[in-house]
């Protein structure tokens, strides 16, 4: 392989395309890493509640920001009016540290996120936030292809994502202090790996996922550190329950910017989406309301910088000669591996 081809592995060496993706297995979403410092993992999960609060929690198996690569999780609430909260664990001796090689199955000190087969149960209780919800597929699993980002086989090295629920219902419990608050709203759940350092390959990347009554949307534009070679760009678009299209033919542009000046990066406050493959055409507008994270997550002697933005969307899709709109309000982030 060529080193642009490195870069083009979700499609075996070029871009492509599948109209109704079929390559997802249920292992794709289970530990891929060996029990090493040197690789990482983690499975991430965020929800958009009926009563207006939002959460993410991530399971970091060997977290890549931090240098050696320890297990910690992560969760975040963001309610309707107030401050986001947020808690983080690390795992310590003698505590429960596990994950399967034929599914989702992650068990972290008394942290789980498990495949049950026709649901995922995820719990994580801190000390002051709590989550504990079943959530059920709406749009079936996915991967862009072979799910691999990247690969450099005289290295043995490669990055992968994988989007094991694109989109769910969530249903359980969310605790905040002695508040406890049942909750139902829509969820997502995507997975993370890779043999060796992402910023060996990667300088940054932009993600988000958009969900409207109709349409599903998902995408990722990860930028090479070496300018020149290819974009890594994968893309889904799913109507209703069906996903229409898996790519990675598609533009990203940015159209309004932000210096933030706590870090010094130029931020994507207003992203155009452009896909037009096989009778799919999208154009996909997000504008940023606010910045909900902005944070400096050491990484060896240097720093990775994240992101998360509220942004609301609208959308033009034509499917098959058939013309609709969509719109609303999403999460989108961005990474800066610097």
């Amino acid at each position: 392989m060529t080193e642009a081809e490195n870069f083009l592995t979700l499609f075996g060496g070029a871009r492509g395309w599948d109209r109704n993706p079929q390559t997802y297995k249920i292992q794709d979403d289970a530990v891929h890493i060996a029990d090493s410092n040197d690789h990482w993992e983690w499975w991430y999960f965020d929800f958009s509640f009926d009563n207006g609060y939002k959460a993410v929690a991530t399971f970091h198996y060997r977290n890549m920001m931090i240098v050696p690569h320890i297990p910690t999780t992560q969760l975040f609430v963001y309610p309707p009016n107030g401050k986001p909260m947020a808690e983080m664990w690390a795992l310590k001796p003698g505590q429960q540290h596990y994950a399967a090689r034929d599914r989702c199955d992650v068990r972290m000190g008394d942290f789980s996120a498990v495949d049950q087969g026709d649901a995922y149960h995820v719990h994580m209780q801190m000390k002051r936030l709590g989550l504990d919800v079943t959530i059920r597929n709406t749009v079936p699993p996915w991967k862009a292809g072979t799910g691999v980002l990247w690969s450099e086989p005289s290295s043995a090295q490669e990055t992968g994502w994988i989007v094991a629920i694109p989109r769910g219902i969530a249903n359980g419990v969310l605790t905040i202090g002695e508040q406890v608050l049942n909750v139902r709203g829509a969820a997502y759940h995507d997975h993370n790996y890779g043999t060796g350092p992402m910023e060996k390959p990667f300088k940054a990347w932009y993600w988000g996922r958009l969900f409207d009554e109709q349409f599903t949307i998902i995408y990722g534009w990860v930028m090479p550190r070496v300018p020149g070679l290819p974009v890594v760009s994968p893309f889904m678009l799913a109507r209703g329950s069906e996903i229409v299209l898996s790519t990675d033919l598609i533009h990203l542009i940015v159209t309004e910017i932000h210096d933030d000046k706590k870090f010094g990066f130029s931020l994507p406050m207003g992203m155009q989406i452009l896909a037009d493959v096989d009778n799919v055409n999208v154009d996909c507008r997000l504008k940023t309301e606010r910045v909900v994270e902005a944070l400096e997550l050491p990484r060896g002697g240097k720093y990775f910088h994240y992101y998360r933005f509220l942004a609301t969307y609208d959308a033009d899709v034509n499917l098959d000669g058939t013309r609709h709109r969509a719109s609303g309000e999403t999460f989108h982030e961005a990474m800066y591996l610097d």
